[in-house]
């Protein structure tokens, strides 16, 4: 990619005719269970699915650069530009199977597709976007500094507790980071993006050393009391750092990185409990555990939303002043992790034409208030708990049993408009990231012909199942993020040189 000149707001030129870039096949997404079939239809009731092919999406308009960012201090750039409109077309099929599963060897008769449209677009030579992982030395010395922590925690008897109590879940955490699942895969995906929790490692073991001597300091919380910053000697607050490159603060990320993995969790186990129940169990404890935790560090006056500043010895000596006794957590709360806990309720039983509106007038739709101890979930959270749900869902969609019959199929369509793309340069000008800023989906179906209770409860499942809209954005956003970050004809900036 050739370094960009600063662009001019509004700068647009024509380039090379837009390339028609293709998304991959959905599986049939689960919609709802016994519902009424239409009489021409084997079974009196059965389950819908909703899938969708031959998708191709195409720019329209001219790119046009947008404007240039310079972060002080990191030799970093950021440069931004527009799409006009995107326009996706393909077909749908709206399937069903019987409730009770037969041996029926068969996917359903929509005219198959070819091979080219039943892959995702990845343009010849595509380079991925490099993930950045620390070499082995370095995790050699980080790995040595945490014994170096344990060593010191297990002279004490509240260190001892805790490292009992996190010793309890260490198989669990063990599973969740290295499984096989979409779930385990999102959460890896989710701790390495941007690279912050590298860096944030990185200043966490050049803050602290436990072998470093203590110096003077009041209890935490006195010094919370009193309105004053934790200190001791000349230890730097371990928590007192920001991100260089991407702004945000150790707190913030370190809660995000709290939500993920108590959502991947939680989601896992929801997703594995009818065929593995104990582990399912395991990995809720392990959940619950880090809830309590997560309330008690809320005692010391942070969070992802306030920074109290704590050293290294900050942080042992509340540890060591600590009464043992941790915040009691209920089910319910747990249950807001559980990414696919809105499909599961949804499509469990599909609501009959009129419900849904009766529902929404009477104020039942709105999310009830949680108690003050709860911890409270931002709206930044409620993304990454949406994020894993939706992946687990399409994982079930892959792997849940077939449908039999195609009950109607059609065109399908959807038009974006005013699309935001900004790419980070490194210092030499090339690449480091692109990420990609997409209005809300609505995707327009031809569903003139659907008749009876199956179109009644389809119509309102689509409406209802964010979750549809959500994979279909995201891999619109993958798919566009690609064509940018290869400099395809008609998404790269216009500054490229190669649009």
């Amino acid at each position: 990619m050739s370094t960009p000149q600063p662009p001019q707001s509004g700068d647009a030129r024509p380039g090379p005719e837009p390339e028609t870039l293709h998304l991959a096949d959905t599986p049939g997404y689960p919609l709802a269970r016994s519902v009424e079939m239409p009489g021409a239809i084997g079974y009196p009731t059965g389950s819908l699915s909703f899938r969708l092919g031959a998708l191709q999406l195409r720019a329209e308009g001219q790119t046009e650069a947008l404007a240039e960012e310079a972060r002080g201090g990191t030799g970093r750039i950021t440069i931004t530009h527009r799409i006009p409109a995107l326009v996706l077309t393909g077909r749908y099929a709206l399937d069903a199977r019987p409730d009770e599963i037969h041996e029926i060897d068969t996917a359903g008769n929509l005219r198959p597709l070819s091979a080219e449209a039943r892959q995702p677009t990845l343009p010849a030579g595509a380079r991925a976007v490099a993930v950045s992982h620390p070499d082995d030395e370095t995790v050699r010395k980080w790995t040595d500094r945490a014994d170096a922590h344990r060593t010191k925690l297990m002279k004490t008897e509240n260190g001892r507790q805790v490292l009992i109590q996190y010793g309890t879940h260490n198989e669990s955490y063990f599973d969740i980071f290295n499984g096989s699942s979409s779930v385990s895969s999102t959460l890896r995906k989710k701790w390495a993006e941007k690279g912050i929790t590298q860096r944030m490692s990185q200043h966490t073991y050049d803050s602290t050393d436990p072998e470093a001597p203590a110096g003077p300091q009041p209890s935490v919380g006195d010094q919370l009391s009193a309105g004053t910053r934790p200190s001791a000697g000349d230890q730097q607050p371990v928590n007192d750092w920001q991100d260089p490159q991407e702004g945000g603060t150790y707190n913030a990320h370190a809660w995000l990185q709290r939500t993920t993995v108590q959502t991947a969790l939680t989601t896992e186990a929801a997703r594995i409990q009818q065929r593995e129940p104990e582990k399912a169990e395991r990995l809720r404890a392990a959940a619950t555990a880090g809830e309590g935790f997560s309330k008690s560090v809320q005692q010391t006056g942070n969070d992802g939303s306030q920074i109290t500043p704590m050293t290294q010895d900050n942080v042992y000596t509340a540890i060591d002043r600590h009464s043992g006794e941790v915040p009691a957590v209920s089910p319910q709360e747990m249950a807001r992790y559980n990414g696919l806990a809105p499909f599961h309720d949804e499509e469990a039983q599909a609501p009959r034409a009129g419900q849904q509106d009766q529902q929404d007038q009477q104020g039942q739709s709105e999310e009830p208030e949680e108690p003050e101890d709860w911890i409270a979930l931002s709206d930044e959270d409620r993304a990454v708990i949406q994020g894993f749900g939706a992946a687990a869902y399409h994982d079930e969609a892959h792997q849940g049993p077939q449908a039999t019959d195609t009950l109607h199929t059609g065109d399908c369509t959807a038009r974006l408009e005013d699309v935001r793309i900004t790419t980070r340069l490194t210092p030499d000008g090339a690449p480091a990231d692109v990420t990609v800023e997409l209005p809300d989906l609505a995707l327009s179906i031809d569903d003139e012909q659907w008749e009876g209770s199956v179109a009644d409860v389809a119509r309102e499942r689509l409406a209802a199942m964010r979750f549809v809209h959500t994979l279909l954005q995201d891999a619109i956003a993958e798919t566009v993020r690609h064509a940018a970050y290869t400099g395809v004809a008609g998404y790269a900036h216009p500054q490229d040189g190669r649009s």
